[in-house]
């Protein structure tokens, strides 16, 4: 009877410390059997590091990503924008006077950095077909880039005002302006192909020295009033008093062809050490912590090298549930630079290659999440994880023991936001692993 007892309370003290307790684990009949165990282990050990991926897909993604950031940790971050038009309709009043020619671009509200310094773009023309040098590939990387004018077609200095703000406007040189107007008014330019012909595109240079990071909204139409355009002003003159000033948008064709090259400069910084994408740098180099990044790829990754060891238990068994808890570095977030709400997870192989994105038993996608109960000392701020599919898949030999899991940030590829976490040999705010193992 004291057996029984024994079992009934193991089990209901899995089911309660479930960190969700919407997930419910059938029990069956095998829990009759008094050789059956639950058993609760949090000393696995853990072997954090950090990798930086190859490239990132930075085209699709609705941002135009313009500036720069600086700091001892991830060094020189740069993002350039590159982007090809397009024109809803070719066609201009026989009367019409040509006025003058903007780049418009409207603020999506996100920013990093400090916005209380001046920023000066610089506006060129791309030289080159808008494609990618890759032919078995239809898309951009934060390592593409394409060739341009030194002229610079339009400048400007301003103080960035992302949130009270809507747009920014930067007039362009009154040659582009006249060649593109005089080429749709002498029907020179009647079609898309005969404008890319003509206008190739454009890309937007930040100054390298500054420390301020900002998102531009575009839609590859002609409607949204938020839309960044580049903006041809022209007049009609008539023997009417109504307002004979007009204007034709010249928006971003499409999605795909717009990217934005995202360079990186870790010289004099911990994860200079890092010299190529199947590089790993141990936690135990970089003070204890891992990093994640996004825009340059660098994220965290955890091998759980004594996983296999739970094997080694006397009598078959099976893991119920598994939960991965990790700290977040107190020093790199603050008012001005907040956590993200969840991390995206990976499953990726010994040289860093994703095999596929972390999921449960159910199939769904399985994030990181945060818990922040907003004390005084941000001691209560953590993210966990349901690695539970995972380390039964290692356990079962799905999996091969060398696969280990990639954390980065669900958007890694249109901003440069970052996460700095504990590994597991911090005191109070130690990386953990609990895993529910059940023996029969």
């Amino acid at each position: 009877m004291r057996d029984y007892l024994t079992i009934l309370i193991l089990i209901f003290t899995f089911l309660i410390s479930c960190d969700d307790d919407s997930k419910i684990y059938s029990v069956g009949e095998d829990f009759v059997d008094l050789n059956t165990r639950i058993v609760q282990i949090d000393t696995l050990s853990l072997k954090p590091s950090t990798i930086i991926l190859d490239s990132l897909i930075t085209s699709n993604t609705g941002r135009l990503l313009i500036g720069a950031s600086q700091d001892n940790v991830f060094g020189k971050v740069t993002s350039q924008s590159y982007f090809e038009t397009s024109i809803s309709n070719f066609e201009i009043n026989d009367d019409a006077v040509y006025d003058s020619i903007a780049l418009i671009l409207h603020y999506d509200h996100y920013y990093y950095g400090d916005t209380t310094q001046v920023q000066t773009y610089k506006v060129h023309e791309i030289t080159e077909t808008f494609e990618p040098n890759n032919n078995d590939d239809d898309n951009f990387y934060n390592t593409s880039k394409l060739k341009f004018s030194d002229e610079i077609l339009g400048e400007l200095s301003f103080t960035p005002h992302p949130i009270k703000k809507d747009s920014i406007y930067i007039l362009l040189n009154n040659s582009l302006g006249e060649k593109l107007f005089n080429g749709i008014l002498n029907n020179d330019i009647n079609n898309f192909d005969d404008l890319t012909q003509i206008f190739k595109g454009v890309t937007i240079i930040p100054d390298k020295n500054s420390n301020t990071m900002l998102g531009f909204n575009y839609s590859s139409s002609s409607t949204p009033q938020s839309n960044s355009v580049i903006r041809m002003y022209y007049t009609v003159e008539d023997e009417d008093d109504e307002d004979n000033d007009y204007y034709k948008d010249l928006f971003i064709s499409s999605s795909s062809q717009q990217f934005n090259q995202i360079t990186s400069d870790k010289t004099n910084t911990l994860l200079s050490a890092i010299t190529d994408d199947e590089y790993i740098l141990p936690s135990s180099k970089t003070n204890n912590v891992s990093y994640i990044q996004s825009g340059t790829g660098i994220g965290m990754r955890i091998n759980i090298p004594s996983i296999k060891n739970v094997s080694a238990l006397e009598g078959n068994g099976t893991s119920l549930y598994a939960s991965l808890k990790m700290y977040p570095l107190k020093e790199s977030y603050n008012d001005r630079i907040s956590l993200v709400d969840s991390l995206v997870v990976y499953v990726v192989d010994h040289k860093n290659r994703i095999i596929e994105q972390l999921s449960g038993f159910d199939g769904s996608v399985v994030y990181a999440t945060l818990t922040s109960n907003n004390d005084e000392f941000n001691e209560n701020c953590y993210y966990t994880t349901d690695i539970s599919l995972f380390t039964e898949e290692i356990l079962a030999n799905t999996y091969n023991d060398d696969y280990a899991l990639l954390f980065l940030l669900s958007d890694y590829n249109k901003s440069i936001n970052s996460v700095l976490v504990h590994d597991s040999h911090s005191s109070e705010t130690k990386m953990k692993l609990s895993l529910t193992y059940m023996l029969y």
